[in-house]
Formats: structure tokens, C-alpha cells, sequence
């Protein structure tokens, strides 16, 4: 079976620098560029829930309710290169200390808080899995989906893709750049036309993550992107 060229229906994007994909880019893409402060704007998600998320979660349900715009979602895709590490960090903490263990942050501070918290806000029944796989997180929700309308090209899928910086004892461990980012992206399979995605010689390595690469070469003209991580290497093509 030949695989599925994507449409991007609708897209959402989060940054403390920019909701902008391509400002975003270009402001990561200068040198000694610094991260800045900011929270999400989480009006969409409801009040007596919102109080008890972490920012993490704010920023992956703000961009996902906002591009599923009350569409109906066969599918979600939640896509996190490290998850709810601050969640668990508070976690080892209180252990350390001899503190009493928040039940809300042992709850949700597994991997699949979002996915899980967004079905339950959005009441459905739809199925829904989270991703894991470093640099190449992004490329491989993309992947994910595309499996999955090449099985069901009729329909709807929903890709979020977020991280936020890691606390600083584990920074060291990590050969990127520190910023914080959330987008969502509502996916058919396209009539014509349409993104498709393939494995490609491994060239120079970006220190940014994919997701808002992609989003800003959506926004541009070029016809292809190429971005390559872990001795991994990808191009997404019109």
C-alpha cells in the first residue's frame, strides 16, 4: 500500500517567543538567542481543571483544543521528547525530603497525562497514543499518522507535539537548544497534493525541535524540508 500524502487542515502554535512559527524560528536561529518567560493562554480548557495541570499539559490541551476547533478526532497523537519531567522531579523531590507526595502530581505525571486529560475534556471515546523518541519525536507522530489514514484515509487525526525546558540538573544530558514549544496539528489524508515524508541522507544536525520547524516551513514557500537528528535524517515534501 503506497503511503498517504498528509493535509494540514488547521494548526495552533505556543511559544513564550513567538505565536508565530516562522518569528519563532527566526528568533532561535540567531546567534546567542535567549529563551524568554511566558504561559499559555488555557482559557479553553475548564476552570476546576486547569487549576490542577502543570504548565506542560496547559501548553499541549491549550494547542490541541484550539486546532480540533469542535472537529471531531478519530485519532490523537501526543508527542513529548521528555513528558511530565517536571511532575516527576517534584516527585524525587518529596521523596528526598521526606515530604508528602502530591497525589495530583503522582497522577499526572506519567507520559500519556495529556493524551489522556484531552479525551476526557473533549468526552471521546476516540482512540489515542503518545510518542517518545528523542530528537526524532515529531518525525515519528508524523509517521504515526500517516500509517494511520493510509488505514483509514476518511479520517481526522490530531498531532501535538510539546516540550518545555528541562529542569537544570538534567540540561547537561540533552544537545539541544532550551525552549519551550507547543503546537497542534489537525491532519486528513489529501484528495491531491498534500505532505509526504521520507527518510533522507543524514546532513547537518539542527539543535532545534522539529515540530515548529515543520510549522514554519509550512507557512513558507520552499518545497521540501530537511531536518536530521540522531543519525536520523528526514524530508517532508509537497
Amino acid at each position: 500500500m503506497a503511503a498517504v500524502r498528509i493535509e494540514v487542515k488547521n494548526w495552533s502554535f505556543w511559544s513564550p517567543e513567538s505565536g508565530d512559527p516562522e518569528d519563532w524560528l527566526r528568533h532561535w536561529s540567531q546567534a546567542g538567542a535567549m529563551r524568554r518567560e511566558g504561559e499559555p493562554d488555557a482559557a479553553a480548557i475548564p476552570p476546576m481543571q486547569r487549576r490542577r495541570l502543570s504548565r506542560l499539559s496547559k501548553m499541549a490541551l491549550s494547542t490541541a483544543l484550539e486546532a480540533a476547533a469542535d472537529q471531531a478526532v478519530d485519532y490523537s497523537i501526543f508527542c513529548s521528547q521528555h513528558g511530565e519531567v517536571g511532575r516527576t522531579r517534584q516527585i524525587l523531590t518529596s521523596i528526598s525530603e521526606g515530604t508528602e507526595i502530591s497525589p495530583t502530581a503522582f497522577a499526572q505525571s506519567v507520559h500519556n497525562t495529556s493524551s489522556g486529560l484531552f479525551t476526557i475534556f473533549e468526552k471521546s471515546n476516540a482512540p489515542s497514543t503518545s510518542i517518545a523518541s528523542g530528537a526524532n519525536t515529531f518525525a515519528f507522530g508524523w509517521i504515526e499518522a500517516q500509517a494511520y489514514l493510509s488505514s483509514n484515509p476518511d479520517h481526522t487525526v490530531l498531532l501535538v507535539d510539546f516540550d518545555e525546558v528541562l529542569p537544570d540538573e538534567y540540561q547537561g544530558y540533552v544537545d539541544q537548544a532550551h525552549c519551550d514549544h507547543a503546537l497542534a496539528l489537525l491532519l486528513v489524508a489529501a484528495d491531491q497534493g498534500g505532505i509526504g515524508i521520507k527518510q533522507a541522507p543524514c546532513g547537518d544536525v539542527s539543535r532545534l525541535p522539529q515540530g515548529p520547524q515543520f510549522l514554519a516551513w509550512l507557512q513558507s514557500h520552499e518545497e521540501s524540508l530537511s531536518l536530521a537528528a540522531e543519525r536520523q535524517g528526514w524530508q517532508w515534501r509537497r
